[in-house]
């Protein structure tokens, strides 16, 4: 299928994984072929960090301890962004439906807009995932990026994430992809995937 196509006929897509899986590149690299905008839930949450108010010290406190928000938080926010999104405009959401009532929602908003999205994995190890991100760490100095931190992150990405993947598998609208290659090599393989659906 050619590329345009692809993104004729899916204008919603979903970035999933463990933190430090590539998310936000591969949405960059998707959002360069396609046109679309990105939604980043994490971008927003550390945005709102930076407020002096009682929302933003709730949403400090649980990203400095490697939680994540509340389902209805995080759907609020992907809610608020794709229903106010120009007909006929596409989107690319890195980290929405990170519980399973969020992607419960989430696929029934996008089928009630009669927007078919897909929902992109990128596997990567737990072992991977600690390694790039204490590199991140070395180089970003982002104050979660510690070994206590990440570990809290893969296990509540056990707890939750893993219910939402295979929500999606059982939706039909999972592609799994190897995301411990080269960025450019798993984004290859993502646009490989996406023609043959």
């Amino acid at each position: 299928m050619e590329e345009n196509k692809i993104f004729e006929k899916y204008k919603t897509f979903v970035m999933v994984g463990k933190s430090g899986c590539g998310k936000g590149k591969q949405a960059h690299f998707l959002a360069e072929k396609s046109g679309f905008v990105i939604f980043s839930t994490g971008d927003k949450f550390r945005e709102l960090k930076k407020a002096d108010t009682v929302l933003g010290r709730k949403v400090a406190d649980t990203i400095d301890n490697g939680k994540f928000m509340p389902p209805w938080f995080a759907s609020f926010l992907f809610e608020e962004a794709v229903l106010h999104l120009p007909e006929g405009e596409g989107i690319i959401f890195e980290g929405a439906g990170r519980k399973l009532p969020e992607a419960e929602l989430f696929h029934d908003v996008m089928e009630w807009l009669e927007r078919p999205y897909l929902a992109i994995e990128l596997e990567i190890s737990d072992e991977e995932v600690m390694k790039r991100l204490l590199k991140r760490k070395e180089i970003e100095g982002r104050a979660d990026d510690t070994e206590e931190g990440i570990t809290s992150r893969l296990e509540e990405y056990k707890k939750y994430v893993v219910p939402v993947v295979d929500f999606f598998e059982k939706k039909g609208t999972l592609l799994r992809i190897n995301g411990e290659q080269t960025p450019e090599a798993t984004h290859e393989e993502i646009m490989r995937k996406l023609a043959e659906k």
